[in-house]
């Protein structure tokens, strides 16, 4: 990991492309990340992905989708 993260998105613009085009191809209906998410890195890769993104703390019941 040479390559600086995006504070935009929690990923690289590589990453961030591969993440896109792996839900795509696989149709996921959610991407989850186990970091914690602000609310614009979570508005940001909703966009990206093309659908809703959740971190871990969401499915403990600790983010803000409880």
């Amino acid at each position: 990991m040479g390559l600086p993260l995006s504070p935009r998105t929690l990923l690289g613009g590589g990453k961030a492309r591969e993440a896109a085009a792996l839900r795509e191809r696989t149709g996921a209906d959610a991407a989850v990340f186990l970091s914690p998410l602000s609310p614009q890195q979570r508005r940001v890769l909703t966009e990206l992905l093309g659908c809703p993104v959740l971190s871990l703390a969401d499915l403990r019941g600790q983010g803000p989708y409880r």
